[in-house]
């Protein structure tokens, strides 16, 4: 369940005839069993609540007066956030025959009397805001609103806002409704609030909801995916500039794609959207290349060696229920990297079910750690959703996990072993899903496949990736006309320092990569040699990277055609490389 609380309205809500009745009472109790908080909305008056909700302590919190009282009742401490209304306001009220109940800040009356109110603070000259519940009409210093007495309580419980699921059913219920992720309403709500709702439930008043409560809300069967109001846009259809959107919440993300092959940039995109809608993010980073978020406003990056350094990081959500923390995890050797990463999910998976925060888990080359003896299941709580998953071998994810993705990205791939696993795996998606093995090798950089197997919305569609605030720009020229001096060659030698040959340009280190023995490749990416020359002479970042983890791939044994790797890595880099020179020439 997503939810970690749930904001009530009382009148017409909860409360049929005053009273919060038997069947709502037990489906509160059980939501309060079940872990839920739970936050009492209301126009009434403070006292006249006090009178009529006999079992007010059964709440977290109070939000009364349309928001201008906040009251906390396993503490007993009770706020007013505005004056109390105005004498003479009062005196003019009954002058004029216009009846009228007294709360703490706000002053209601009947809706028929609303012309009358409304010369009274004309001739007194007085500003005050009006609010409508149905037949009621409120009279609140200005600033004062059911949203902004909730956002104030919602803090004050350490929530985020994404997690409260909001109830109500009038006109002043639409303060609340934005001031919560999420929103639901008895279909005899009024119409304007029904069209704001995410969920609509059948029955009226107190019983409907409490029947919601205590079925689809603690059942965890409500379709949040579907929702059409929380959509996350990562990009657009270029023949017809269509924003292509994924669900924000209750869904699991898998992002593949050949290395170079744009998916990281795609997941930086993701993490980037999900911060612009205040959402809490995690990303677990093994090889550093998310440091590049770190400038971002909102994002924490921690060098992480240890479980006591990610815990430490994990209480950023505490401050923050909308940060982003990266854990970057890349100065460790790959044994210790698995060991963190196992226990650092647990430690993820209680928070997110204590307090919500962070809603979502990037894990990137998340081959390596959720493979057959990889992070169990358990610890991992797939069913949590939330999760996105980065890597450019999908085959080696265990069954569990690639049956638990609802949103595939699938960026350039052309290894058969993983178009195989793909078309397996997304056999459950139906008859339109295009031939993988004849779009995914041909995807040029930028461009992914959306699949979902869900069935709302498009589920198969090309398209282009969002922009960033964070990015990454080649030095073109050097790739395919740079002439590097003597003293920044490559020089390929053989184990015993026999000089093989020599590179003096990208394109030259590509074709010794072809030539040379097998023996002599061997010698340098077991000393990391080819990785360390394109970060010193090319200062490219993300190629030296890729080459990196090609080269410790290599040094694991996780790779058997040393040479095929290299050149497909390196190939590919000096195409795109001089397609986006070309491109550049053309603008």
């Amino acid at each position: 369940m997503i939810w970690k609380a749930l904001a009530c309205d009382y009148d017409g809500t909860i409360a049929s005839n005053d009273r919060i009745g038997a069947e709502a009472l037990a489906a509160l109790r059980a939501a309060r069993a079940a872990g839920l908080r739970l936050i009492l909305v209301t126009g009434r008056t403070f006292f006249e609540l006090l009178r009529v909700c006999e079992t007010i302590d059964l709440f977290d919190a109070v939000v009364a007066e349309n928001g201008g009282v906040l009251y906390f009742p396993a503490r007993g401490v009770l706020r007013d956030h505005a004056p109390p209304p105005p004498p003479r306001l009062l005196a003019e009220l009954d002058a004029r025959g216009i009846p009228f109940q007294v709360g703490r800040v706000i002053v209601g009356t009947w809706r028929a009397e609303e012309a009358r109110v409304r010369d009274t603070l004309r001739t007194l000259g007085m500003r005050m805001a009006i609010a409508y519940n149905r037949a009621a009409v409120m009279l609140l210093p200005p600033g004062i609103s059911k949203g902004d007495g909730v956002r104030q309580a919602v803090r004050a419980l350490g929530l985020a806002h994404h997690d409260v699921l909001a109830l109500g059913d009038a006109e002043n219920d639409l303060d609340l409704f934005a001031a919560c992720g999420w929103t639901g309403c008895p279909v005899n709500a009024v119409p304007e609030l029904k069209d704001r709702a995410d969920f609509i439930f059948p029955g009226e008043n107190g019983s409907g909801v409490a029947r919601a409560i205590a079925g689809p809300i603690l059942g965890n069967l409500l379709p949040v995916a579907r929702s059409p109001r929380h959509r996350l846009a990562i990009g657009w259809v270029a023949e017809t500039a269509e924003p292509v959107e994924i669900p924000e919440r209750g869904v699991n993300v898998l992002i593949q794609g050949d290395p170079l092959s744009g998916k990281s940039w795609l997941a930086g995109v993701l993490i980037e959207r999900l911060l612009g809608r205040r959402y809490a993010v995690c990303v677990v980073d093994p090889e550093g290349d998310y440091q590049v978020l770190a400038p971002v406003p909102g994002v924490s990056w921690f060098e992480t060696r240890s479980l006591q350094t990610w815990d430490h990081a994990l209480e950023r959500f505490d401050h923050d229920p909308a940060a982003c923390v990266v854990l970057d995890l890349s100065t460790l050797e790959q044994e210790r990297k698995a060991a963190l990463i196992a226990a650092g999910f647990g430690l993820i998976r209680e928070r997110r079910r204590r307090a919500g925060p962070p809603h979502w888990l990037v894990l990137d080359e998340a081959h390596y750690w959720l493979g057959k003896d990889g992070v169990p299941d358990g610890a991992l709580g797939v069913e949590d959703k939330g999760l996105c998953l980065v890597t450019y071998c999908a085959s080696r994810l265990r069954p569990s996990v690639l049956a638990a993705v609802d949103v595939f990205l699938l960026a350039r791939t052309a290894a058969a072993a993983q178009l195989d696993c793909l078309r397996e795996v997304l056999a459950r998606v139906p008859a339109d899903t295009a031939d993988l093995a004849a779009v995914l090798p041909e995807l040029p950089m930028g461009e992914f496949l959306l699949l979902r197997t869900e069935p709302a919305g498009p589920r198969t569609r090309t398209f282009t990736a969002a922009p960033r605030m964070t990015s990454h720009v080649r030095h073109l020229g050097k790739y395919a006309d740079g002439r590097l001096p003597e003293a920044r060659r490559f020089f390929f030698r053989a184990p015993d320092g026999r000089l093989v040959a020599t590179a003096g340009s990208l394109g030259e280190f590509f074709q010794g990569v072809g030539i040379v023995g097998d023996d002599v490749l061997a010698f340098h990416a077991a000393r990391g040699d080819f990785s360390r020359w394109l970060l010193e002479v090319f200062a490219d970042r993300e190629l030296g990277r890729y080459l990196a983890k090609l080269e410790g791939r290599w040094n694991r044994r996780e790779l058997h055609d040393l040479r095929g790797a290299l050149e497909r890595l390196l190939g590919g880099a000096i195409k795109r490389a001089g397609e986006a020179r070309h491109a550049l020439r053309g603008v």
